[in-house]
């Protein structure tokens, strides 16, 4: 009757199953992050756009309104003092 041969040794598993995980991770959020700057930012981009053109400003548009009229209140409340 042959005699018990010993089984391998589970080498590496661990690791190689956390090597796997950031892999598939790393690469699905870049995956994403793809189809969101590609797709739907310049989306929001021609959205942006059309309502400049046609003189409706949406809400990214009017920061630059935002920002003079921050200045000018800036600007006031140091010449009050």
């Amino acid at each position: 009757m042959p005699t018990a041969t010993p089984l391998k040794p589970i080498v590496g598993q661990l690791k190689r199953r956390v090597i796997r995980d950031l892999v598939i991770g790393l690469g699905a959020g870049w995956g994403v992050a793809t189809v969101y700057w590609h797709y739907f930012d310049k989306r929001m981009q021609r959205v942006d756009d059309y309502y400049a053109k046609h003189g409706r400003a949406s809400e990214r548009v009017d920061v630059e309104a935002f920002n003079a009229m921050q200045a000018r209140l800036t600007e006031n409340k140091e010449e009050e003092d």
